[in-house]
């Protein structure tokens, strides 16, 4: 891929971009960046989400295997800016409903995560979430590199 054939500009229709207005200007939610390099545009989806490497093992999901968050019972630090620790990928999977996945850094994105759309969370970037439907049923997944470091993290 060509570093010239990577401007992206994120327009409100792609598949699984927020389309509907924000709170303040009523105007459509967009996002615009450059980018830099051809491995961050391999590291992207077209519409800002990251890559999962495919060399990634799964090490444990939150909440524990057979139950799933709800719209009810989403942990507050969900809510709330947050990040993953160093080596550590998230993946949003969304059984029931729909659900918000605010994308802060390196470049923000919000998108809109149902059973056919995977949120990723790349490792130490900041995001938050937020139920859209009273529906929703999801779980977290943690993933790592192998030999990227010992998994120290406790979860539910």
């Amino acid at each position: 891929v060509a570093t010239a054939a990577c401007f992206l500009l994120l327009l409100p229709r792609v598949r699984g971009f927020i389309s509907t207005p924000t709170r303040n200007t009523h105007k459509p939610i967009t996002a615009q960046r450059r980018l830099s390099t051809e491995q961050e545009c391999e590291r992207y989806q077209p519409n800002g989400m990251p890559n999962l490497p495919s060399n990634v093992v799964q090490y444990t999901q939150v909440p524990k295997p057979n139950t799933s968050f709800t719209a009810t019972t989403i942990p507050s630090g969900l809510l709330k800016k947050h990040n993953t620790k160093k080596g550590t990928w998230g993946v949003i999977c969304v059984s029931k409903g729909q659900l918000e996945y605010s994308i802060l850094e390196p470049h923000q994105s919000l998108h809109v995560l149902d059973k056919d759309h995977l949120g990723v969370i790349e490792p130490k970037m900041l995001h938050q979430v937020r139920a859209l439907s009273d529906d929703l049923e999801f779980v977290v997944q943690f993933w790592r590199v192998p030999g990227t470091g010992v998994v120290d993290e406790k979860r539910e």
